[in-house]
């Protein structure tokens, strides 16, 4: 039988509502979602790009079905979950501190975008299923359409493509947030596993218990 591997709580980095967050997904999984993100942005004195990651926000996280959901059994309402789609809304406004010599945004730091913003997909995904959507990268593909300039605001949109397994791709489009004009777009995967994703299962796991314990 193929053990189905679930995420772990994220820990408690902040409390706040996600009632800004639109979309169909559940409001718990929103804020689930969200308490991942802030934990792999980290703090500058803990991680790469966390002044970067920190102007991001998470605006919308919504579900898509093969099939309506009416009158199915568990079995076929488990697979289609399992069919579902994932969509991801996140904005950021570009700083100087985000571009290059030329003030345009700077390719590493596109990059940067992608891997948070097209993780947040991935890891709804695994909220909605009941699975783990957590992982490490394996390869990302970005084109560059049009340069970006300072003080842009964009739109980061990023859909689940296959997840199946170890392997999970997504894709994101990274857009002006008042023309829709395209930037950049990119796919990005990821693989289950790695000893850093499994300490944080193991950590959040142990933390759970133990706080279940003392209810």
């Amino acid at each position: 039988m193929k053990r189905i591997r679930t995420q772990a709580a994220a820990p408690q980095l902040f409390t706040s509502t996600m009632a800004h967050i639109q979309g169909n997904l559940p409001l718990a999984m929103k804020e689930e979602n969200e308490r991942f993100f802030r934990h792999f942005v980290g703090t500058p004195s803990t991680s790469y790009g966390a002044d970067v990651g920190k102007q991001i926000k998470l605006t919308g996280a919504n579900v898509s079905l093969p099939v309506d959901l009416d009158g199915k059994t568990e079995a076929e309402i488990a697979a289609a979950k399992k069919g579902a789609e994932i969509e991801t809304v996140c904005e950021v406004e570009i700083t100087k501190e985000m571009c290059n010599i030329y003030g345009t945004l700077h390719g590493g730091c596109a990059a940067y975008i992608v891997d948070l913003c097209s993780s947040t997909a991935v890891v709804c995904y695994g909220l909605y299923t009941g699975t783990d959507g957590t992982g490490v990268s394996s390869s990302m593909n970005l084109h560059w359409h049009r340069p970006i300039t300072a003080g842009k605001k964009l739109k980061i949109t990023s859909n689940t493509v296959f997840v199946d397994g170890l392997i999970r791709n997504a894709r994101s489009e990274l857009r002006d947030l008042q023309t829709n004009k395209l930037y950049v777009s990119a796919v990005h995967s990821t693989l289950a596993g790695g000893s850093r994703t499994a300490a944080l299962r193991k950590s959040n796991k142990d933390k759970t218990e133990k706080t279940n314990s003392k209810l």
